[in-house]
């Protein structure tokens, strides 16, 4: 039998780190060599190869994925949203890939939430209607969001993703010129 290859990212709002977890399911002892992970970062044509074992948990971030090259963690700059390509594989790697898409939203669904936080948090000096209407937009970001995703990472049309994720931040961008809050 062999291995059945999955990972997952995890969705933590840290916008300079980004997590893989091996979530394969491996026969028995299975002994696998060569694990690899290939990331092809966002705004890059170049693969990057990571060696892993068995249960990894792989941390991606600025200085590994070859955006700035730090010594000092405090240096690390945010990762951009996008999309993400991964794939992972083992011996014999050309007949065991699997290949990935992960669209990043970190950074404008951070900025998503911090506009919710203002309009629940009472800072806005706004009628019971006025909140309802910008809770529904702000929802209606969020939809958006999570579709270009969908799109992305499970029908595997990245051009309709980034269509809607443009769609998503040219509402947020508005949203947030225009509130009240």
């Amino acid at each position: 039998m062999n291995t059945d290859l999955s990972l997952e990212v995890s969705s933590a709002t840290n916008t300079k780190i980004m997590r893989l977890y091996d979530t394969s399911h491996y026969h028995d002892d299975e002994v696998v060599h060569n694990y690899l992970i290939e990331v092809l970062p966002v705004n890059k044509t170049t693969w990057l190869t990571y060696n892993v074992a068995k249960y990894f948990t792989l941390v991606l971030n600025s200085s590994n994925l070859r955006y700035k090259k730090v010594t000092d963690s405090a240096d690390l700059i945010e990762l951009p949203d996008g999309i993400y390509e991964i794939k992972q594989s083992y011996k014999p790697n050309s007949k065991t890939v699997i290949h990935f898409y992960h669209f990043r939203i970190t950074s404008t669904s951070n900025s998503l939430q911090s506009e919710r936080n203002k309009l629940y948090n009472d800072k806005c000096n706004i009628s019971r209607d006025e909140f309802f209407v910008n809770r529904d937009k702000l929802r209606d970001i969020e939809e958006y969001l999570y579709a270009a995703k969908w799109m992305v990472e499970e029908c595997h049309d990245k051009v309709k993703g980034k269509e809607l994720f443009e769609y998503a931040k040219k509402l947020l961008e508005r949203y947030a010129n225009e509130c009240q809050c």
